[in-house]
This record gives structure tokens, C-alpha cells and sequence, in this order.
């Protein structure tokens, strides 16, 4: 029997995917989604346990009494979820870069769309505990890769991102990997239980001036691209 820290396998990772896929709920996540919701709910100031997260993943309380068809299923695939949530908490923890499950598309590109949106599901569950860092002037900025890939093509103008040039998605999937570890220190003395957040983490480059390019790469102002959004 496998340990509960030990990472999935590609095939475990296949068949969980596979899992969410089948789902009938239309708001049930699919596996990038799933990873960018655990790594927010983990990286985040709270613990939010098993029984409130699980019915974001399957799409509502109610899919959830219905998202297996045995007991055995339920077992097998929770024990999937519960070591990707391990392998997720332990390469933060051992300080490394985690690097996210993104899908690739159907021209071979892995736009992260999905996490990001996934990542923000997680952010809303503790809204109110994250406004310590979205109200941060200075450290704030390490939700942009998040928001910029989160609402790209947002059918509101106002919050809409447009799609980056393929150098610049590659740049800002950079961004957001190096902006997990960022956001996991920022939000440690809080998850350790020195509340608030008094020792963030430090800053890796200049802060962005309000009247400056946005660091996105959308050609806006900062001030009308992503500090809007972020309050």
C-alpha cells in the first residue's frame, strides 16, 4: 500500500483526471483546475478541511453524494486526492518550486487558464482572509500572474485580459510558479498561528508604480490593468 505522501504516479494522475472528466456536474473541476484550488487552499491563511472543499470539486453538495458508484471507487480515488494534496503540501514545504498540472490544448500549448481559475475558486472560499495580501501594496502584485490568466478573455470588458503572445503566457506560467512560493511564505506566520502575516516574504523585483506598464504584459497602465483588479 502506498504511503499518503507519496506523489502520484502519471497514470494515478491519468486516472484521476479521467475521474473529474466523468462527472455530470458542469462546475465539476478537471485535474488543473483541482491542482490550482488545492495549491491556494494550501498556500492560503486557513485550513479548510476535506468536507467544505470537496463539494467545489464535484460541483455541488448535492453531486457529491452521487460522484461514486461504489465504495471501492470512493476509496481508491480519495486516496488519489488525498496523496495529491500531500505531494502539493510537501514539495511547499521542503521550500522547492512546485511546478503545476496544466493541460495542453488542443494545439499542444499549456495555457493555465484552468489552474489560475481554479486557484481563485480557492482564494473566494477564504476571501476575506486573503484581503491581507490582495490590499498589500507591495506584495499584492504575486496574485497578477494568477489574475491575468485567470480572466483572460473575461466576457467583461473591464476585467478582461487578452491572450498574451506565446512568449509572454510562457513568461507569465514563470511568473506564477515562482509567485506560489512567494505567497506561501507571505502567508506562514498566519498558518502557523502568528496572526496577521508580519513577516512576508522578500520582494524578488521593483514595485510596479501605478503609472507604470502593467508587469501582465497587456500594454496597459498598472493602475487600469492588474491593481484594478486586485482590490
Amino acid at each position: 500500500m502506498k504511503l499518503t505522501t507519496t506523489p502520484l504516479s502519471d497514470d494515478e494522475i491519468d486516472q484521476l483526471a479521467d475521474f473529474l472528466t466523468s462527472l455530470p456536474s458542469p462546475q465539476a473541476m478537471n485535474i488543473e483546475r483541482l491542482d490550482g484550488f488545492f495549491c491556494a487552499l494550501l498556500i492560503g491563511p486557513d485550513l479548510v478541511m476535506p468536507s467544505e472543499y470537496w463539494p467545489h470539486v464535484v460541483g455541488s453538495t448535492a453531486a457529491d453524494a452521487e460522484a461514486f458508484a461504489t465504495p471501492e471507487q470512493a476509496q481508491e480515488i480519495m486516496s488519489l486526492v488525498i496523496r495529491q494534496w500531500n505531494a502539493i503540501n510537501a514539495k511547499l514545504q521542503s521550500g522547492d518550486i512546485y511546478l503545476p498540472i496544466l493541460l495542453l490544448d488542443d494545439e499542444g500549448v499549456s495555457r493555465g487558464n484552468e489552474w489560475a481559475k481554479g486557484f481563485m475558486q480557492g482564494v473566494d472560499l477564504r476571501r476575506s482572509s486573503w484581503q491581507v495580501l490582495i490590499h498589500d501594496g507591495e506584495h499584492g502584485r504575486s496574485l497578477l500572474p494568477v489574475l491575468a490568466l485567470a480572466n483572460e478573455n473575461h466576457p467583461d470588458p473591464e476585467l478582461r485580459f487578452e491572450s498574451p503572445p506565446p512568449e509572454k503566457r510562457e513568461e507569465l506560467l514563470h511568473l506564477l510558479t515562482a509567485s506560489i512560493v512567494q505567497i506561501y511564505r507571505y502567508f506562514e506566520p498566519a498558518r502557523t498561528g502568528a496572526l496577521p502575516a508580519t513577516q512576508p516574504f522578500t520582494r524578488d523585483a521593483p514595485k510596479v508604480g501605478r503609472n507604470e506598464p502593467c508587469p501582465c504584459g497587456s500594454g496597459k497602465k498598472y493602475k487600469q490593468c492588474c491593481l484594478m483588479h486586485l482590490h
